[in-house]
């Protein structure tokens, strides 16, 4: 049985998907995150729309665990609101 390097595969794989143009490899940019800082951000997880502000508790000093998050949209925006 071959034994599968696993960091390498997954840098491998998400190397291609930067290449290919995913949306998801993309981080946000200076303005969304000044945007944030000042209180104007929303949290996207899918190609469409925007998370109910509602799901998201004052972040101001809030810890956050952001899963699967490698792409580096979710947790400046949280950081930059507060959290």
């Amino acid at each position: 049985m071959r034994s599968i390097d696993i960091p390498r595969y997954n840098a491998a794989a998400w190397d291609r998907e930067v290449e290919r143009g995913n949306p998801w490899t993309r981080p946000v940019s200076p303005e969304i995150v000044a945007a944030a800082r000042a209180g104007r951000w929303e949290i996207i997880l899918t190609p469409t729309r925007a998370l109910p502000r509602s799901w998201f508790p004052d972040l101001a000093d809030c810890d956050v665990l952001c899963q699967a998050s490698g792409g580096g949209q979710q947790g400046p925006i949280l950081a930059a609101a507060g959290a």
